[in-house]
């Protein structure tokens, strides 16, 4: 298959309906001058030539005509070519340019102080705690907390918590709803 990989780039992508309007654009422009062009020369250069190389009666209906050369309007019609191609080459350049980007003020950013949680007990000792913080209140600064003034004497060490022990998970019974049942329940 091919070569070279095909990759998108952001000159060519469709998602600017802008510049696939001057596209098509410059090409009718292009088409109808180069069209123009040929009808011209067929009109004005190639039809004079053949009457001139057949020579016919100007009574036959194959008759094309005196033979002479219209070099005024085969002029113009290149003049219209080139006039199309200097508008197709200015369309092409103000389509393809880039939008220009605006300098904006810098913004300062304060930072958000994280909003407290609800307190919660201690499952041990009863005694609330700060419940975990949400995970968007992670990403913002917050001021550090003041630390223990220094004594002569260490802080003594937290007391030592045994973990409970984990309780076996009740056994829940569902009927073809989906709803939970009671297996000791008659009914």
């Amino acid at each position: 298959m091919d070569a070279l990989p095909r990759t998108v780039t952001p000159e060519s992508s469709a998602s600017d309906p802008g510049k696939w309007i001057g596209r098509v654009l410059i090409a009718v422009l292009l088409g109808e001058g180069i069209w123009g062009l040929i009808v011209s020369l067929t009109n004005n250069l190639v039809l004079p030539l053949l009457a001139r190389t057949m020579g016919a009666d100007a009574q036959s209906p194959l008759y094309l005509g005196k033979g002479d050369f219209n070099v005024p309007a085969l002029f113009t019609s290149v003049l219209e070519l080139c006039f199309a191609a200097i508008v197709a080459v200015v369309l092409n350049s103000w389509v393809g340019r880039k939008p220009r980007l605006t300098r904006s003020k810098p913004v300062r950013m304060s930072p958000i102080p994280a909003q407290p949680g609800a307190p919660a007990a201690s499952p041990q000792s009863g005694v609330p705690v700060q419940a975990a913080a949400s995970p968007s209140s992670e990403q913002f600064w917050s001021p550090p907390e003041p630390s223990q003034p220094k004594t002569g004497a260490p802080a003594p060490p937290p007391p030592t918590v045994k973990p409970a022990k984990p309780t076996p998970p009740k056994e829940v019974y569902y009927n073809i709803v989906g709803e939970p049942i009671n297996p000791t329940e008659d009914e």
